[in-house]
C-alpha cells in the first residue's frame, strides 16, 4: 500500500485496481469516439452539402407542376392553333383517315409556317378549302404559276386515298409543312378544348389543393434553443 506517498511493499503495484471495470469501458468509449474520423456517421454535414430528400422533393414539385402547365397550355395551344399560329406553329387533330398510314386517327399534327416557294414534292401541307375546313395532305404535283395567277399551285392526295384531290391548291391556302406528330394526343387535347373551362377549373383546384396540402404538412420551424438542448442533453450511454 502506499504510505506518505512511497510503496512499501505490502502488496504488488499490478494487483492495485486503479480504475473499476465500468469507468475502463467509458474511458474506451471516449477514447474510441474521439479517434473516429470527422465525416463518419452522426457528424454535421459542410456548407455545401444538400439533402437528397430536399433534392428530391424539389424534383417531384418541378414534375407536378410541369405537368398541370402542360393540361393547361396543350388545350390552349390546340384551341388557338387552328386559328393564329403561335410563334410560328400551329396544332391540329387528325380526324379522317385519309393519311392513317402517316398520321393515325387521333393524333396531333404540328404544321410549322413555310415559304410555298420553298414547298417540295412529298412534303405533308396543311391547307384550308373553301368551306374553311383543314387539311393535311401530301404534295404530288407542283404548279409555279397556277392560272397565271403567279402564285404556285399544288396537286395534293391523302396517301390512303385511291385518288388525287379533286382541286389545287393555291398557295396563299397553304398553312403550312408538317413537321411532327404525336399519335392519340390529339384526342385528348380535343376534348380539353372543348371542355376548356372545366380544365382550367379542375386544374386550379387542384394546384390549391397541393398548396393547403404543403402548408398542413409542413414541419414549424424549430427553436434553436431546443436544438441546443438536443445536443447537450442527449440520450445517455450506460456503462456494461
Amino acid at each position: 500500500m502506499l504510505k506518505n506517498g512511497q510503496w512499501n511493499g505490502a502488496m504488488p503495484l499490478s494487483d492495485l485496481e486503479l480504475f473499476s471495470e465500468a469507468e475502463m469501458d467509458s474511458m474506451l468509449r471516449i477514447l474510441d469516439r474521439c479517434m473516429k474520423p470527422a465525416d463518419t456517421r452522426g457528424s454535421a454535414p459542410g456548407p455545401g452539402a444538400r439533402p437528397k430528400r430536399r433534392i428530391g422533393k424539389v424534383i417531384a414539385d418541378a414534375l407536378f407542376y410541369g405537368l398541370l402547365l402542360c393540361l393547361v397550355g396543350g388545350a390552349f395551344l390546340l384551341a388557338q392553333g387552328d386559328k393564329k399560329p403561335i410563334f410560328g406553329y400551329s396544332f391540329m387533330n387528325v380526324i379522317t383517315g385519309s393519311m392513317q398510314s402517316v398520321y393515325p386517327v387521333g393524333s396531333m399534327v404540328v404544321i410549322k409556317e413555310a415559304d410555298p416557294a420553298d414547298i417540295r414534292i412529298n412534303d405533308d401541307i396543311t391547307f384550308v378549302k373553301e368551306d374553311e375546313t383543314a387539311v393535311t395532305h401530301r404534295v404530288i404535283g407542283i404548279t409555279d404559276d397556277y392560272e397565271a395567277t403567279g402564285e404556285r399551285g399544288f396537286e395534293t392526295q391523302g396517301v390512303d386515298n385511291d385518288a388525287p384531290d379533286f382541286e389545287i391548291v393555291r398557295a396563299v391556302n397553304v398553312v403550312g409543312v408538317v413537321k411532327y406528330h404525336v399519335p392519340k394526343v390529339g384526342q385528348w387535347l380535343e376534348w380539353l378544348r372543348g371542355n376548356l373551362v372545366i380544365t382550367l377549373c379542375f386544374t386550379a383546384g387542384i394546384l390549391l389543393l397541393a398548396v393547403l396540402l404543403k402548408g398542413a404538412f409542413k414541419k414549424a420551424p424549430e427553436d434553436k434553443n431546443d436544438r441546443r438542448k438536443r445536443r447537450t442533453h442527449g440520450a445517455p450511454v450506460s456503462a456494461r
